[in-house]
C-alpha cells in the first residue's frame, strides 16, 4: 500500500494566486460567451422539400439543404467549466484557512521564546507591522553625542537629559585712549583711540533633550531587524503543517448552484 502524499501549507500559498487567476479569466470567458456569443449555444438546420420537380431539367425531388449552422456548446457546459475552475480556487482558499485555524509557531530569539503559539495569521500581519515600526525607529532624531549628557531627575519628563552649561563671555565694544605724549606749553596732548572688546559678563547655556543616542537608536533598529527575521523563520515553521488536499467545499457548492439544470 503506498503511502498518502502529504501537503504542506506553504504549498498551497504558492498556487492560491494562481488558482485564483484560472478562476477569474474562467469566469470572464463565461460571462463574455453568454452576453456576445449567445449563437454558440444554438444549432439551426434549414431543409426544402419541392412538392413537383421537373425531372428534364434534373431537379431532384428529395430533400435539399438550404442553412446549417453547429452548436458549439451548451451553456450547461460554460457552467460547469467555470464553476468547476472557480470551484478549485474555492478548495485551496477553504484549504488554507483551514490549515491556518492550526497552524502556529512560537517567535525564538538566540533559544529565547518571545511569544508561543502565535498564529500563521498574526504572523503575517505582525511582520507588516514591524516594517512600520523600524520605519518610525528611522526617523526618530538623536541628539549630539559630542556633548557631556547626564539625566536630570528633576526635569518634567522621564528620558530627559541635560547637558554640561557652555559658558561663553560676553563682550562690549569700547574706546580705550593711550596718551602717546603728554601736552605741553607749546602742543596738546598726543592721544591713540583704540576700539576693542571689552568683557562685560559670563553667559551659562542649559540644554535639555528628549532625544535618543545615535547608539540607542541603531540598537532599536536592530531589534526590530531581528525580531523581524524570528517572525519570518516562525512564519515558515507554521506553513508546514500538513494540508489535507482531499478536503473539498466546492462540490456540494457547485452540486446546490446547478441542481436546478438538472432534468
Amino acid at each position: 500500500m503506498t503511502e498518502k502524499k502529504t501537503t504542506k501549507l506553504h504549498e498551497l500559498l504558492a498556487v492560491e494566486q494562481e488558482r485564483k487567476g484560472e478562476a477569474d479569466r474562467a469566469r470572464s470567458e463565461a460571462r463574455s460567451m453568454f452576453d456576445k456569443r449567445q449563437g454558440h449555444f444554438t444549432g439551426m438546420r434549414r431543409t426544402f422539400r419541392p412538392f413537383s420537380v421537373d425531372e428534364q431539367r434534373g431537379e431532384s425531388a428529395g430533400e435539399r439543404l438550404e442553412a446549417e449552422t453547429r452548436l458549439v456548446t451548451t451553456v450547461h457546459e460554460v457552467l460547469g467549466d467555470a464553476l468547476k475552475a472557480m470551484g478549485k480556487a474555492l478548495d485551496v482558499s477553504y484549504q488554507i484557512d483551514e490549515a491556518n485555524t492550526r497552524a502556529r509557531a512560537d517567535i525564538v530569539i538566540d533559544d529565547e521564546v518571545i511569544a508561543r503559539d502565535v498564529p500563521a495569521t498574526f504572523l503575517l500581519q505582525f511582520e507588516k507591522r514591524l516594517r512600520d515600526v523600524r520605519a518610525i525607529l528611522e526617523a526618530a532624531p538623536t541628539f549630539d553625542p559630542v556633548r557631556l549628557w547626564q539625566p536630570d531627575p528633576g526635569a518634567d519628563h522621564k528620558n530627559v537629559l541635560r547637558a554640561e552649561p557652555v559658558v561663553t563671555i560676553r563682550k562690549q565694544r569700547t574706546r580705550k585712549y593711550n596718551v602717546m605724549h603728554e601736552a605741553t606749553k607749546e602742543h596738546p596732548a598726543q592721544i591713540d583711540i583704540v576700539e576693542i572688546e571689552e568683557p562685560v559678563g559670563e553667559i551659562r547655556a542649559h540644554d535639555w533633550t528628549g532625544m535618543l543616542s545615535p547608539r540607542q537608536k541603531v540598537e532599536s533598529i536592530e531589534q526590530v531587524d531581528r525580531l523581524m527575521i524570528a517572525v519570518k523563520r516562525a512564519r515558515a515553521r507554521a506553513n508546514a503543517i500538513d494540508v489535507d488536499a482531499e478536503r473539498r467545499i466546492s462540490d456540494p457548492l457547485v452540486d446546490f448552484i446547478l441542481r436546478p439544470l438538472k432534468g
